[in-house]
């Protein structure tokens, strides 16, 4: 069980890493789909300007300052665009870093914690285990003390209170017979003669 629980806990945190992954690369497709418009639009810009160019040579000339701060313009942006693609990369990267070792600590702490409960289970077991021994240890041997004491009783006191009520019922059977002088019939039978035979 503590197995599975420990599975589940670093399948949960693979899922997390994955999802970072695919996050991270969502974004870095967004940030080069972004330069890739970008570099396309400076593209098209210069597909533009060359017919015109041809056709206004002489105002190109003039504008050839202008054409060269555009060009200049879009290498910035196309520089910063890079840069900036490099921050987010970076960025993304230090993210999934951070997200993996926040999961792998999840991790470590789910299987410290698993652990921990494994062992209380053990151990609370265990206890259980020997108390169930020492009560059956104690009603065994209070059970052989009440048939020690039953049968103690039986030989000391019942035995010989029998033994003696016999004894009793003979004595009064003589007497009956020699104050009385009388006999009784032999087919009538008496309670106290039966328990004397």
């Amino acid at each position: 069980m503590n197995q599975q629980i420990f599975e589940y806990i670093v399948a949960a945190a693979a899922i997390v890493i994955t999802l970072s992954f695919l996050i991270q690369a969502a974004m870095m497709i967004g940030v080069y789909s972004s330069v890739k418009r970008l570099n396309r639009t400076a593209d098209a810009l210069q597909a533009r300007a060359v017919p015109i160019i041809n056709k206004i040579e002489p105002v190109v000339l003039e504008v050839q300052g202008t054409v060269s701060a555009v060009s200049t313009t879009v290498d910035k942006l196309s520089s910063q665009a890079l840069e900036t693609f490099d921050r987010v990369a970076v960025e993304a990267r230090a993210i999934s870093a951070a997200v993996s070792v926040s999961s792998r600590e999840i991790a470590s702490l789910a299987t410290r914690q698993a652990e921990q409960l494994s062992v209380a289970l053990d151990a609370s077991t265990s206890m259980l285990h020997r108390q169930v021994s020492e009560l059956d240890h104690l009603l065994t041997r209070t059970q052989h003390r009440i048939e020690a004491t039953t049968h103690e009783v039986q030989s000391s006191v019942v035995t010989p209170l029998r033994e003696l009520t016999a004894l009793l019922a003979g004595i009064k059977r003589a007497l009956e017979l020699i104050f009385r002088g009388q006999r009784k019939e032999i087919d009538k039978a008496y309670q106290d003669e039966e328990m004397f035979i």
